[in-house]
């Protein structure tokens, strides 16, 4: 048994002290190690980084020696001990839904962030003793007894973050027996009539696709913030979600946001919970687990989490069509879809999957895997003629992988595709997600099966349209972010970083860049690093980063009709 105890004395430092009580070691020496990296985030973590101290004692409270052999990872010298101690601290200070927060109000934990393992005894019960106010309640997925946790092994305790406070709301439904809890920490007033409502509604669906749930009782987790937050990560049993304002919680486009973001996590629980890519089964936490098939654990469950929105009545037509809209653009306004794919841009989410990075080097595992499951599955619709989806194959992925613990590797995805899509399926799957061809026939022609058409009109936004810039306008400057190749802007040598301080001498506001839309040149005064610098340019009637909207086909054949009633359960 591993036992860990938290606790803190000066909440506002953000420093939590953590105890590691081992028992029944045997051997001189101890290798201890801290997380590199946490499941849903494809980057090294570098959590260590966050440890202020670290001490090591026998049962009797004298010091043992230990040496930092790597960055994280301890190895210590136990002179025969039985029993060994750990005394670190942990700055807990970043609050987004994958990290470690303290503060007089509350105390969050991600484990993975902040809790040591042995090695070679992963796989014994692991005590969680909380030190915190008599009045705080904790929502966590682990088995509780007052204010102690227990996790079977290691794998467990990391998968299941908690949140003590004593403001936490909470409600709970349940499907098919299993308790569903939603917990919201941080101002806000949920709506829970309509909230659970919705949340039974595509748990239900997902639910009824794939005839069982993983785990006995889960938990959404909910970090509601003051300020605007997006953010969200899967676990076995829970998921914590960060989402803000909280003021807004309830408005249409934020509730959106929290469903979407719902749907998708809970859909994680059978897809990379339960169905594992082979590099991902069991997770080595020590280092990098490359995998090629992230187009699989988060492409196809980002498409899924709004298609169930949509086939579960929680989602409007249209708002299922804008959730691909989203895609559209954000896969049409990158110019990284010509140098890598999908599955080459996951094996590198560890080099630089989550920041910017350079320019049009790379996609998203999120934005192209989702176009390409919506390509999968209504090529399997048409060669089944609507008896067969992506949704029946992921079925079986559970049924024949997962629920066997059999790893899934990329040649058994696609042997499962051709199963139940032909040899046609390998046009898509080496064309789209294993090469960089271009979408727009491959998404053209997927979508009028279902009777759909996708329209692309002219950008209203100035700079966006008629100069190829994207980027950030703050306090009447505009900072380059993006440069569309071939421009204007590029063949004047304007780049990524630089910034538009006027536009025709005047300061840029939104109201500046309606009036000069129609205009055939603009002087821009540009500051880069070493200068500033004055350029007309001469805008052409070249249209740049387009709009994109879907809509239904005005002549619609009975088989378009058919798929279409089948793929959105019409």
């Amino acid at each position: 048994m591993i036992q860990y105890t938290f606790s803190y004395t000066n909440p506002h430092r953000h420093f939590i002290d953590i105890e590691m009580r081992i028992f029944e070691h045997s051997s001189p020496e101890l290798i201890v190690q801290l997380p590199a990296w946490r499941p849903g985030r494809y980057e090294l973590g570098n959590f260590a980084k966050n440890i202020q101290y670290f001490k090591v004692f026998d049962a009797q409270g004298l010091p043992l020696k230990f040496q930092k052999i790597t960055k994280d990872t301890w190895k210590i010298s136990t002179a025969n001990c039985s029993e060994i101690v750990i005394q670190y601290n942990y700055y807990a200070n970043e609050l987004n839904a994958g990290s470690t927060y303290l503060d007089e109000i509350q105390l969050y934990v991600n484990p993975i962030n902040c809790c040591l393992y042995i090695p070679d005894r992963m796989d014994e019960t692991c005590i969680v003793n909380l030190e915190v106010p008599s009045s705080y309640n904790v929502a966590c997925s682990l088995v509780q007894d007052n204010n102690k946790l227990k996790a079977q092994n290691f794998d467990e305790l990391v998968e299941s973050p908690w949140i003590a406070s004593n403001s936490l709301q909470h409600n709970k439904y349940s499907v098919q027996g299993i308790n569903f809890h939603i917990w919201f920490q941080g101002k806000c007033q949920p709506d829970w009539n309509r909230i659970l409502k919705d949340f039974k509604a595509f748990t239900s669906h997902q639910i009824n696709d794939f005839k069982a749930f993983p785990v006995s009782e889960y938990h959404f987790i909910n970090q509601i913030l003051p300020y605007k937050a997006y953010h969200g990560v899967e676990h076995t049993s829970s998921t914590v979600i960060s989402l803000g304002p909280g003021s807004d919680l309830m408005s249409d486009k934020l509730y959106e946001s929290l469903l979407g973001v719902s749907s998708h996590e809970l859909y994680h629980t059978w897809n990379v919970k339960q169905i594992r890519p082979k590099e991902l089964m069991p997770y080595d936490y020590s280092k990098e687990n490359y995998s090629r098939m992230g187009y699989l654990y988060e492409g196809v469950t980002t498409y899924m989490g709004d298609l169930y929105l949509m086939r579960s009545k929680v989602f409007s037509e249209e708002d299922f069509y804008k959730t691909q809209e989203e895609n559209l653009l954000k896969h049409f306004h990158n110019g990284g879809r010509h140098n890598m794919s999908v599955a080459d841009s996951s094996f590198d989410t560890w080099l630089d999957g989550y920041v910017q990075g350079v320019p049009n080097r790379k996609v998203s595992i999120y934005t192209e895997g989702a176009l390409c499951a919506l390509m999968l599955d209504v090529h399997i619709m048409d060669y089944s003629n609507g008896n067969y989806s992506l949704r029946d194959l992921m079925t079986k992925l559970y049924e024949e992988y997962a629920i066997k613990r059999k790893p899934l590797t990329e040649e058994d995805y696609i042997h499962e595709l051709i199963q139940y899509g032909g040899h046609d399926t390998l046009e898509i799957v080496e064309s789209y997600i294993y090469g960089t061809k271009d979408f727009r026939n491959a998404l053209d022609t997927s979508l009028s099966i279902v009777g759909l058409k996708i329209k692309e009109s002219e950008n209203s936004d100035f700079l966006a349209s008629r100069l190829g810039l994207k980027g950030l306008l703050k306090d009447a400057v505009f900072h380059v972010k993006q440069v569309e190749l071939n421009s204007v802007s590029d063949e004047m040598c304007i780049a990524v970083g630089d910034e538009i301080l006027t536009i025709n001498s005047k300061p840029i506001t939104k109201k500046l860049l309606k009036s000069i839309i129609v205009k055939k040149t603009v002087m821009l005064r540009v500051k880069r690093r070493y200068e500033t610098i004055d350029l007309e340019l001469v805008l052409t009637n070249t249209s740049h980063y387009p709009k994109f909207s879907i809509s239904r086909m005005e002549k619609r054949s009975d088989r378009n009709k058919m798929l279409f009633d089948k793929w959105l359960d019409i």
